[in-house]
């Protein structure tokens, strides 16, 4: 492998959550190191990753095993990230538009700059719920079969991370972008949200269908810091008329902002 294709792989993140068998922490190290990718996150596993299982299974790997971040949310894990992409085995209606494995492999190695990307896997079980999708810009699934729709974990990890190693080998021209890290993005959803209550602004859909709209919409595309900036600047000259005027503003937290909190702590129901 080359130089180069090492340096882009080292900016994407593994992010496990909540992973609850040590087995398979070491199984998805050693895949890591097949593919070579080198770093992981886990949030707030419920196995130690250094005990014997772990090791065990991270033949070549210990490295990546016993480096690996631990945090306790998955908004710390990609808080800096450009990028972050959700995997799950089912479509979700009104979530991130779904790509798969070749086509998100190509956009983690293509961040601008030196700017970074996060590949997340929800737990062996149940995956991850709306609430952890909703913070992802893209959905990433694998084709499978009907029957049989759901992959083991490291062989996920393993599918993906050979599409991250070809992508690294032969990568697209990197564009010359500013691109706003997700909480930046996030920051701009609360802002937007809360103009549209302070405004009265009412949907004929479901607050929640709306803002997740609105999200599926900006998540399409890489927003650039000066995105965002003009966002926050169309909301504040929103919040001025609205002073100006004399409308008399919520005393609480409105439908669209309480649907945008919704949005990211969606109720574990949803669940896969």
């Amino acid at each position: 492998m080359t130089d180069e294709a090492t340096k882009l792989l080292d900016r994407v993140r593994i992010v496990l959550v909540e992973p609850k068998q040590a087995g398979n922490i070491g199984s998805i190290s050693r895949a890591m190191r097949n593919a070579g990718l080198s770093r992981l996150v886990l949030v707030n596993p419920g196995a130690d990753h250094t005990s014997g299982d772990a090791r065990k299974m991270a033949v070549g790997a210990g490295d990546i095993l016993y480096g690996a971040k631990i945090v306790d949310t998955l908004e710390e894990a990609v808080e800096d990230a450009l990028l972050v992409v959700g995997t799950s085995h089912k479509t979700r209606k009104d979530f991130p538009v779904v790509f798969g494995p070749q086509e998100v492999a190509g956009r983690l190695v293509s961040i601008p700059k030196e700017g970074e990307g996060a590949l997340v896997f929800g737990r062996e079980t149940r995956g991850l719920t709306n609430k952890e999708i909703q913070l992802c810009q893209l959905t990433a699934q694998i084709p499978s079969a009907r029957r049989y729709p759901s992959y083991n974990l490291s062989q996920a990890v393993l599918i993906f991370g050979y599409e991250l190693h070809r992508a690294a080998l032969d990568p697209p021209e990197l564009p010359d972008w500013d691109i706003s890290p997700h909480g930046q993005v996030e920051a701009m959803y609360r802002h937007l949200a809360q103009s549209l209550d302070n405004l009265g602004f009412k949907s004929p859909h479901r607050p929640e269908t709306f803002i997740r709209s609105v999200r599926r919409f900006f998540g399409r595309i890489p927003l650039e810091k000066r995105d965002i900036s003009t966002i926050h600047r169309i909301c504040r000259q929103v919040d001025r008329f609205i002073g100006k005027h004399g409308i008399q503003m919520p005393d609480e937290p409105g439908p669209m902002t309480r649907a945008n909190e919704q949005a990211r702590a969606e109720d574990d129901q949803d669940r896969e």
